[in-house]
């Protein structure tokens, strides 16, 4: 995917700026429940609802059902909220957050869950945005360059940020943080 002109600039500074603004380091790591917080977007979990939808919610958080649903932003007048899904691993729900914060950062518009045909609506250039600044939130530039600095385990430093080995490794990569630190040395 190609992204607009400056994109990824913007989401490491803003990614910077969050940080900023809650009194940390360029390179620690970030809470989606505190950045949700500060953002004033109320978090709540599927699991809140099962009294009154047990069916469906003991469904959507069961092995099978997670792969249905991760999170989504419900906009209830101008106030956003995430209902996400606790079924799934920490690691997961704090991606899922983020790339929903993504979405309200990047001010991108809200849409009806399903379209005239009656299918989810999905923008895929929004998505893309969303599944690219998510992980930079979670792991900044400055944090990938302190992980290969610091010589971190990939599980270690997935851990250490709460996220997967898997969007850890991606953010490692993406930011050449390994030839950096070896260039610098």
């Amino acid at each position: 995917m190609a992204f607009r002109r400056g994109f990824k600039t913007e989401a490491n500074t803003t990614s910077r700026e969050i940080r900023a603004e809650l009194g940390l380091a360029a390179d620690a790591p970030l809470c989606p429940f505190l950045t949700a917080k500060h953002l004033e977007v109320l978090v709540i979990k599927l699991s809140a609802f099962e009294i009154q939808h047990p069916n469906a919610v003991q469904y959507l958080i069961s092995a099978k059902g997670q792969n249905e649903f991760s999170a989504i932003t419900v906009c209830i007048g101008t106030r956003r909220v995430i209902v996400y899904n606790d079924g799934h691993s920490p690691a997961r729900c704090a991606a899922n957050i983020m790339h929903e914060l993504s979405h309200l950062l990047l001010m991108h518009p809200p849409h009806p869950l399903c379209g005239e045909n009656g299918k989810r609506h999905f923008d895929a250039t929004l998505e893309d945005e969303a599944n690219w600044f998510g992980p930079a939130l979670l792991v900044s530039d400055e944090a990938a360059v302190a992980v290969a600095k610091r010589g971190l385990e990939l599980r270690s430093a997935a851990n250490e940020y709460g996220v997967s080995t898997q969007l850890m490794q991606m953010r490692l990569n993406v930011t050449g943080a390994q030839r950096r630190v070896s260039r610098a040395a």
